[in-house]
């Protein structure tokens, strides 16, 4: 009988925000979309990180990670898609949040972050990584 079980996680990726569509993002605000191809890995999944320089986020303040697909010739709108969101800790400082379990298409995905920290974001220090996961079956 098969046993499922989690397969060894990929390597991280670099940041994937080369654009900075997060940089002075600025309250109830949504970035453009920032690209991952997973078309030739074809994951199944993906700890997805978001590192944000130093901001005070308000009480409740929330961070949201939109994922969007395209089928190879269209892609949906940006008002589609699955949609995380973490709330912040409170107080100054850095920030990084780790979506878990974000699941990937074997397309190309566009990632957006939604904020809804109560603040803009900082310019500086921000970034967002893949790190991809798959199941094993024997």
């Amino acid at each position: 009988m098969a046993v499922a079980k989690w397969a060894t996680p990929g390597t991280r990726s670099s940041n994937i925000d080369t654009t900075d569509e997060i940089a002075g993002m600025a309250n109830g605000g949504e970035s453009f979309p920032i690209f991952y191809d997973n078309s030739t890995n074809r994951n199944l999944y993906g700890a997805v990180t978001l590192k944000l320089g130093s901001i005070t986020p308000a009480t409740g303040g929330a961070i949201s990670l939109r994922v969007v697909i395209g089928d190879g010739t269209d892609t949906a709108d940006q008002a589609a898609g699955d949609v995380y969101t973490s709330v912040l800790v409170t107080g100054a400082g850095a920030k990084v949040v780790i979506f878990p379990m974000v699941r990937l298409y074997p397309f190309e995905i566009q990632f957006s972050v939604i904020n809804n920290t109560g603040v803009t974001l900082n310019l500086s220090d921000n970034g967002l990584y893949v790190t991809p996961y798959n199941e094993d079956v024997s």
